[in-house]
C-alpha cells in the first residue's frame, strides 16, 4: 500500500510539473500574438482619435472660411435635418460679433469613451481665447457642439424660447448642457414643443422674463402667450449658463 501511495504521489507530481511547463510554453507561444493584437487595437484607437480631430478641424475651418454648407456636411443626420447653412452662419456671426475675428488654434485635443469622441478646440479670437467642445458619434459625425455662450442667462433663456417658437430645434438644443443633449435630439424637442402647442394653442409671443436667483441654481422665468392660454416657463441653468431643465409651474 505504501509503495502504491508513493507511486501515485510521484505521478501526481509529474503531472503538476508537466501542466506548469505546458502552460508556460503556451503562454510564451501566444504572447507575440496577444501583443500584436493589443498593438493593433491601440493603433486603431489612435487612428480613430486622429480622424475625430481631423473632422472637427475641417468643420471649424469651414466656419472660418464662411463655407457653412460644407460645415453642415459634418453633422449627424439628426442634426443636419434641423439645421440649415443659414442658421449655422447666423450663429457664427454672433460669435464673431462678440469675440472678434478668428486668429489661430491654440490647442485641439481629442478623447474617446467607447464609440463617442470628444474634441476640445481652444481657439484665439481678437478679443478672447475660448473653448469649443465637439461631440462625434461612432461614424465620426458631429452630434453636438458645446460653447460657453456669451451674454447672460436671461438672454439665453429668451433666445432658447425664440428658437423653439421659430422651429429652430437644433439651435434650441445648442443651449442645453451636454448631459441633457444626450437624451434630447432635435426631434425630441420638437415633439415636446408640439405637445404644448396642442394644449395651449398656437404660440403668439414672448411677453417678459425675469431672473430668479437661488442657492442651488439660477432660474429664468419666461412668460409666454398662446392662443388659448398664457404659460410660464421656468428655465434652469448651471454655472456655465447652460440649460439643465425646463419646468412649467402651476
Amino acid at each position: 500500500m505504501k509503495h502504491k501511495f508513493k507511486k501515485l504521489s510521484y505521478l501526481l507530481c509529474c503531472l503538476i510539473i508537466f501542466s506548469a511547463i505546458f502552460s508556460e510554453v503556451m503562454a510564451i507561444s501566444k504572447s507575440p500574438r496577444a501583443i500584436a493584437q493589443t498593438t493593433q487595437s491601440e493603433e486603431s484607437k489612435a487612428d480613430r482619435l486622429k480622424k475625430a480631430q481631423a473632422v472637427t478641424q475641417k468643420m471649424f475651418d469651414s466656419f472660418v472660411a464662411g463655407q457653412f454648407e460644407q460645415a453642415r456636411n459634418y453633422l449627424s443626420p439628426s442634426l443636419r435635418e434641423y439645421l440649415t447653412a443659414q442658421e449655422i452662419e447666423r450663429e457664427w456671426q454672433k460669435i464673431l460679433k462678440n469675440m472678434g475675428a478668428f486668429v489661430e488654434y491654440k490647442k485641439i485635443r481629442p478623447t474617446a469613451v467607447f464609440d463617442t469622441y470628444t474634441v476640445l478646440v481652444s481657439a484665439k479670437f481678437e478679443n478672447i481665447i475660448t473653448d469649443f467642445v465637439f461631440t462625434l458619434d461612432s461614424n465620426q459625425q458631429v452630434t453636438a457642439l458645446d460653447f460657453l455662450w456669451l451674454g447672460n442667462i436671461q438672454e439665453n433663456a429668451e433666445e432658447f424660447i425664440d428658437a423653439l417658437a421659430s422651429g429652430q430645434y437644433a439651435l434650441a438644443r445648442g443651449y442645453l448642457d451636454p448631459k441633457t443633449k444626450e437624451t434630447l435630439l432635435p426631434e425630441d424637442i420638437k415633439q415636446e414643443w408640439q405637445k404644448i402647442i396642442e394644449e395651449a394653442g398656437p404660440f403668439k409671443q414672448r411677453s417678459d422674463s425675469k431672473v430668479i436667483e437661488s442657492s442651488r441654481s439660477d432660474v429664468v422665468l419666461v412668460n409666454l402667450e398662446f392662443e388659448r392660454e398664457n404659460r410660464s416657463f421656468m428655465i434652469i441653468f448651471n454655472p456655465l449658463m447652460q440649460i439643465v431643465g425646463v419646468d412649467f409651474p402651476e
